[in-house]
């Protein structure tokens, strides 16, 4: 679907996503019909992120996915992943192929932490992976802002336990539309 500039792919991560499969079939065509002087910007939502320093939550639940996807939506020119799952907040620098890519990857960001009975998905990994921004647990919400050249994405901490009591932006970055 289409929301202002963008152009927007919602997957399933427990659906059947290889190559031939219906999934992977609507998303080639979903992200081959994208007008991008209507909608400069492409967007990729799913549920298990492929990208976490989370230890409750390892990266290997997500790696069959994105074998099978990743090439794809480096191929069509994906500007941004949304993920969920993991019960905390963390961004990604530009990420591709398992690892940091600054000039071919796609920033990720798993906000999984609206808040849930659950609690936070804890510990992260002992050592922050160098494709990992920032990456936290504490309840949270996001604001995407775009145009037809940059994108404004703003975490906000539901209440900040830091300096309570109200909400904080606990992370901003601002990303530039790559040509396609």
């Amino acid at each position: 679907f289409e929301s202002g500039p963008a152009h927007i792919s919602m997957l399933c991560s427990y659906a059947d996503f290889r190559p031939g499969s219906s999934q992977y079939t609507w998303l080639a065509a979903d992200l081959a019909s994208i007008n991008r002087s209507r909608t400069p910007w492409a967007l990729v939502v799913f549920h298990t992120p492929w990208y976490t320093s989370n230890a409750h939550h390892p990266m290997s639940e997500g790696a069959e996915m994105r074998a099978a996807m990743e090439p794809l939506l480096l191929s069509s020119g994906v500007d941004l992943v949304f993920n969920g799952h993991v019960h905390a907040y963390e961004r990604t620098y530009p990420v591709a192929r398992g690892g940091l890519s600054l000039t071919h990857g796609i920033p990720h960001i798993t906000i999984g932490d609206g808040g849930n009975r659950e609690q936070f998905a804890t510990p992260w990994l002992p050592s922050q992976p160098d494709w990992s921004a920032l990456r936290e647990y504490a309840y949270g919400h996001g604001q995407l802002a775009l145009n037809r050249t940059h994108a404004v994405w703003s975490w906000i901490r539901n209440k900040d336990p830091w300096n309570p009591p109200g909400p904080l932006v606990g992370d901003t970055a601002v990303y530039t539309r790559r040509a396609h």
